[in-house]
């Protein structure tokens, strides 16, 4: 077994033996890191960074992960050829970590509605205009799992976009398609090496930050939820003809 293999086996165990864990997913292809759609992969290659975490192959899944125990954390970034399969790699996590649940996923994903540089952190909401969204909403079944979309701007918007034969192949059926996959021109790269992705990964750790509060409320509450709770020595019905 190599190197990285016993990696991927040892974060693999990890996740799956511990509660709660909170998985950061990517969307784009981390081949063609300069595409619009793959935005997702600039931002938490910069959080990963930023908190000292090195990436791991994982070739069976087109995918790198990389794993923090103290924060039961894993990061995940998607190398599929377009960016609305990568749900196929959310598929094969939830076969190896079945404990990974939608309230604490988060997606960072490009989002077309918005206008470059608009970042934010959400919970649920609408998934169905977002082709990479749309499979992992079928994957959980529910729009209800966290999100830091970052906007990219729309072609409708973006003067800088320029159709071409190749862009208005026949297999498209607009534009928005052949806008996310192709890349950021020069003159918008600047801003979104130096301003937008930053201000993702902020957006990312505020998300973990939600998400840890969520989960340490959901404990509380089952930890001190007795109402439903009832002995199985002593039948409630008959209290008053106990005798002392």
């Amino acid at each position: 077994m190599s190197r990285a293999s016993k990696g991927l086996s040892t974060i693999i165990n990890s996740v799956r033996s511990k509660a709660d864990p909170i998985l950061l997913f990517g969307v784009g292809n981390y081949e063609s890191i300069t595409s619009r759609n793959s935005i997702g992969i600039k931002a938490i290659n910069q959080f990963a960074g930023q908190i000292g975490l090195k990436w791991i192959d994982f070739p069976d899944s087109c995918s790198k992960v990389s794993y923090s125990p103290d924060n039961n954390l894993l990061l995940v970034k998607c190398d599929t050829y377009l960016a609305k399969d990568n749900f196929e790699v959310l598929k094969r996590l939830l076969i190896l970590m079945p404990n990974i649940r939608s309230d604490t996923f988060c997606a960072i994903h490009y989002e077309h509605l918005f206008k470059l540089g608009i970042v934010e952190s959400v919970f649920g909401g609408r998934t169905r205009h977002n082709e990479a969204l749309l499979g992992i909403s079928s994957v959980f079944q529910t729009e209800n799992y966290h999100r830091v979309p970052i906007g990219i701007a729309h072609p409708v918007d973006d003067i800088s976009f320029k159709t071409n034969p190749y862009t208005m192949h026949s297999v498209y059926q607009d534009t928005t398609r052949p806008f996310v996959v192709n890349r950021f021109p020069d003159i918008q790269m600047e801003m979104v090496d130096k301003v937008v992705v930053p201000q993702a990964a902020k957006e990312i750790m505020n998300s973990i930050s939600t998400i840890k509060k969520h989960i340490a409320r959901k404990n509380e509450s089952e930890e001190h939820d007795m109402s439903s709770f009832k002995s199985p020595r002593i039948n409630f019905d008959n209290m008053e003809t106990i005798q002392y």
